[in-house]
């Protein structure tokens, strides 16, 4: 019952910076302002001095040293009867190399050796079934709404916008073409986040490039644009993406060339350009920066869809009640993870006692 230990929430951030506001920084700080009991600490963190007993723990992106070292975190949060989600939003293939090796030397252990995932969406859900069998999935969705701008699409220059996170394959296969609309179109301006090799292929007179920025500052370079460019090729890890950047595009009114992966499966009919190869992104992008109306149209249809369905408000009751939910079921879920992690004999339930409830609810 959650009245004999009510639901508190402990959140780690392993690894700060501007992907984790979406997923982390802007719910949890929602749910506090609700006046749930919800902490957030950020690397480096002690877990006997930040996690409290009898307290749901949710770790983004956890990366220890070893296998064992990941058991040892399981084992020392049932003790004090905790229940362990590893917040995990993104395909394991996905992830940069560096990041990769250690993972596949733990057998990816941050996301078998846990309570369950903490994770983004159904499909990504279902790849790591094989690992873990218990998800939570909560979509990614949109904090701040501006006001609709559809004023900036009639000014000039046309300010295009690149800001896909290791997409490499995706934008050499559209850097020629796009560098020849640029000769061609001698006062289009391009913006660049993150890809280096990107930039360097495209004429240094138009070109804008940033290193990866605050979220604050990306979505203040966004609003400036008209247009952006969400190239994603077809791919299992690609498909099991969330449709996010599609969701800041409408909501910042910047009209959009998706696909042909993941984001035709989300978008409602004339919200976006979706393109069925990469190599149509560019074409597409030239006949929307050419047809004022068109542009104008889809921001609309794209605003509208994104500030119905996708504000975070809205998700936050259904949010709560998950993790309400989940609580109240610890025992059980416990009791979960020791059936399938049977390997130890030091992995025994939890009792009643210890984890501090009276009934399994």
């Amino acid at each position: 019952m959650l009245a004999d230990r009510p639901l508190r929430i402990e959140v780690l951030v392993n690894s700060p910076g501007p992907h984790d506001q979406v997923r982390i920084r802007d719910p949890f700080n929602a749910l506090q302002g609700l006046g749930v009991d919800c902490r957030i600490h950020e690397r480096p963190f002690r877990f006997n001095s930040c996690i409290r007993p009898h307290s749901l723990v949710i770790w983004q992106r956890p990366l220890p040293e070893s296998r064992q070292r990941q058991w040892e975190h399981l084992q020392w949060l049932r003790e004090r009867g905790c229940l362990l989600l590893t917040e995990w939003d993104d395909h394991p293939t996905l992830f940069p190399k560096p990041i990769q090796g250690p993972l596949r030397a733990m057998a990816l252990a941050p996301l078998e050796l846990c309570h369950g995932l903490h994770t983004s969406t159904a499909r990504l859900a279902e790849a790591l079934r094989p690992l873990q069998p218990l998800a939570l999935v909560l979509e990614n969705s949109i904090n701040d709404l501006p006001t609709m701008d559809l004023g900036k699409h009639n000014a000039q220059p046309l300010r295009l916008l690149v800001a896909n996170q290791n997409r490499s394959r995706e934008h050499l296969a559209i850097s020629q073409a796009l560098a020849k609309w640029a000769a061609a179109e001698p006062s289009l301006q391009l913006l660049v986040i993150g890809d280096r090799d990107l930039a360097q292929r495209l004429p240094t007179n138009q070109l804008v490039f940033h290193p990866t920025l605050p979220y604050c500052m990306y979505k203040a370079l966004l609003a400036t644009c008209q247009i952006a460019l969400l190239p994603l090729e077809a791919s299992e890890a690609n498909a099991c993406k969330t449709p996010i950047k599609l969701l800041e595009c409408a909501a910042a009114s910047v009209a959009t060339v998706c696909g042909p992966e993941l984001y035709n499966r989300w978008a409602p009919t004339g919200t976006s350009q979706l393109i069925e190869d990469i190599n149509q992104v560019v074409p597409a992008a030239q006949a929307l920066a050419a047809n004022l109306a068109a542009r104008r149209r889809q921001v609309e249809r794209a605003y509208g869809w994104v500030s119905q369905q996708w504000p975070l408000r809205t998700q936050l009751p259904y949010r709560l009640w998950l993790y309400q939910k989940l609580w109240r079921h610890r025992l059980a879920i416990d009791a979960r993870v020791v059936e399938r992690l049977n390997c130890d004999p030091s992995l025994r339930p939890m009792n009643r006692w210890e984890f501090g409830c009276e009934a399994q609810g």
